[in-house]
């Protein structure tokens, strides 16, 4: 009996090391936001965090444990299936999701694991009945504390803010460039660092992190009297964050890289979105100068609103869309022609006024052109000859995670675009898989915070995939239906899996070989891409 006891709750161990570390790491995911997770919850995949199968399975066992007669014999059969439950996660244990570690991740973990004890030790019944109460109770627990550390994070980051706007202020005037949109933040933001880096001392925003306390903690860890550029990448999730971080940094240069459906649950329209990400050109100092997609409707509008406003308004685009501003001076007009692009990189020319030069940039995607042109237009807004700018621009590399083309295995190729996914992302990494030769295999996770867009979304994603692509592999089954509409508007024949990272992983080996080209797009399919590399 006791022996059986001890195995059970073994068991139950590996299952809460498990659960303990997906919870930290979706918690870190969603940064600790209410109004983010309340939104995952509502997802088919969310649903599986506060009663997933398995879960009410152990319910309905320890229900059975009171109600049925012969307990020793019940709990004996109960301890043996959780032993059993136990091999299954030590099976997958190089697959436990970790977060890296920070304050919050140790004090979250902490109290989930003196919440575990302290309940399986104060029941008045087996230990694997409380660890059972336990299971049930652990995601509403974690959602509490993490409330509870709502008011002591303020108040640091408060803190840790208010060092980094003096620290600011203290030093010698510099360029500052603010960067915002729904999607290119990130990419416009490296290829602009890697070209003004080679003319100017420049500091950057690290990886994503584009929010003020990210922004501080930047400017505390890295500043230095020697910058003369920084720039900023800017995003947010509702209106007066960016407005925030514009005051904290004070950028005379803003970029507005484009506006699509990302987010919408919590902005609550696209409207809401344009006003939040224009919070970056209304603060605006010194020349003023907003730098924005002409490729774009929305951004176009938010052009005019800059005008309206007094800036000096900057354009680019890549499919000649310069009729939309025909009073801006040539030379803030910058157009990408004979655009080029192939499994090595993007090459295209660039024109502004008078001046054309060539650009020849190993990243992949055509739509990188665009990235690159609003890199080379920012950095001619911060000092630089066009002639300088693009010459550096063919030294720039991809986003981290941002189609990354790395070796697969059986000779494949493998695009890592793991950083992020949204509509527009989505299709533009899409067409690019659409280009290459031999089998192709899109590995996808569906997009949440789409909000009334989310629907329509994916069924145009999976109308483009299906016609791209030979296998789609879904991460979970949230607006399949959607998804699969879209394949079946193009395709009858297109397999469409909804599968975990062990069968994505499994599938990926059993069909692909030499010259095949598989696209990782989204956060959740780097789990299957860590499995295959």
């Amino acid at each position: 009996m006791e022996i059986a006891s001890l195995l059970g709750i073994l068991g139950f161990m590996l299952r809460f090391g498990y659960t303990v570390s997906g919870l930290l790491f979706l918690w870190w995911r969603k940064e600790y936001r209410w109004d983010r997770m309340m939104i995952h919850l509502r997802t088919k995949q969310g649903g599986t965090v506060v009663m997933g199968r398995t879960r009410i399975m152990l319910a309905i066992a320890a229900f059975a444990w009171f109600v049925l007669p012969y307990k020793p014999v019940t709990e004996i059969l109960f301890s043996a299936g959780l032993c059993v439950l136990g091999i299954t996660y030590v099976r997958r244990i190089r697959h436990w999701h970790l977060p890296p570690v920070s304050p919050k991740v140790i004090v979250l973990g902490a109290m989930l694991v003196l919440f575990i004890v302290w309940l399986a030790v104060r029941v008045p019944y087996p230990a694997v009945i409380g660890l059972t109460i336990a299971d049930v109770l652990l995601f509403p627990f974690s959602a509490l504390v993490v409330l509870g550390m709502t008011i002591p994070t303020r108040v640091y980051h408060m803190s840790i803010i208010s060092r980094a706007v003096r620290a600011l202020s203290h030093h010698a005037p510099m360029t500052v460039i603010g960067i915002t949109g729904s999607y290119g933040k990130t990419s416009v933001k490296e290829y602009l660092a890697s070209i003004l880096s080679g003319s100017v001392v420049t500091l950057k925003t690290e990886a994503s992190k584009n929010s003020p306390i990210g922004i501080a903690e930047t400017i505390l860890r890295s500043l230095s009297s020697a910058h003369q550029a920084f720039i900023v990448e800017m995003g947010a999730y509702k209106r007066g964050e960016i407005g925030y971080m514009a005051t904290m940094v004070k950028p005379e240069i803003g970029v507005l890289t484009a506006i699509n459906p990302q987010h919408q649950d919590l902005f609550g329209s696209i409207e809401v979105t344009m006003q939040a990400k224009y919070e970056l050109i209304q603060g605006l100092v010194g020349r003023k100068i907003a730098i924005v997609n002409l490729d774009d409707e929305k951004t176009r509008t938010m052009g005019t609103w800059a005008i309206r406003d007094g800036c000096q308004l900057w354009g680019w685009t890549t499919r000649g869309a310069l009729h939309a501003y025909k009073g801006i001076a040539g030379d803030h007009l910058f157009r990408a022609s004979k655009i080029r692009t192939d499994i090595h990189g993007v090459e295209f020319d660039c024109t502004s006024g008078k001046t054309t030069e060539h650009v020849s940039s190993p990243v992949v995607g055509i739509h990188q052109a665009g990235n690159i042109l609003a890199a080379i237009a920012a950095s001619v807004a911060g000092g630089l000859t066009l002639e300088k700018a693009c010459a550096a621009a063919s030294r720039i590399q991809a986003a981290h995670k941002v189609m990354e083309v790395i070796p697969g295995i059986q000779g494949a190729v493998f695009v890592d675009d793991t950083f992020n996914n949204n509509p527009d992302a989505a299709g533009a990494a899409i067409a690019f898989l659409q280009g290459q030769k031999g089998k192709k295999i899109l590995v996808f996770q569906p997009m949440i915070e789409l909000g009334t867009y989310a629907e329509r979304s994916h069924e145009e994603v999976g109308a483009l995939a299906g016609a791209a692509c030979d296998a789609i592999l879904l991460t979970n089954d949230s607006y399949k239906e959607a998804f699969e509409r879209g394949v079946r508007r193009v395709s009858r024949d297109v397999p469409v899996l909804v599968v975990s990272p062990v069968q994505a992983a499994a599938y990926i080996r059993g069909h692909i070989g030499k010259g095949d080209t598989v696209l990782f797009k989204g956060k959740d399919t780097e789990h299957t891409l860590n499995i295959l590399v």
